[in-house]
């Protein structure tokens, strides 16, 4: 289940950002003025996406425990005054676990 959230995740991660580009440049190519990008807002998200187990010993004894995984996102809109346009870029920012933990 993990896994599959997270190839998800890059999937968006990777080629949303490229989609876009290649869309603006193409745009740019074709018009005469530039676009004038300002950025519009910022805007953070935590996302859950899962829980892992991991051991550790404690007193010579093993033990486990539950860690929370939650992705950090940042989404940055940018907007053109010329051509009354938008542009957003979306970021994965961290990964955030519950615990403290080495990964073994």
């Amino acid at each position: 289940m993990l896994r599959k959230w997270t190839s998800v995740l890059l999937i968006l991660v990777v080629f949303l950002p490229l989609g876009s580009s290649f869309a603006e440049e193409v745009n740019d190519e074709s018009q005469a003025n530039k676009h004038n990008w300002q950025v519009y807002s910022t805007d953070y998200e935590e996302i859950d996406v899962g829980t892992h187990e991991y051991t550790y010993w404690k007193n010579f004894i093993r033990q486990k425990r539950t860690c929370q995984i939650s992705h950090r996102i940042k989404t940055t809109v940018y907007y053109c005054d010329a051509h009354d346009h938008t542009r957003s870029e979306t970021h994965l920012e961290e990964i955030i676990h519950s615990e403290r933990h080495k990964d073994n």
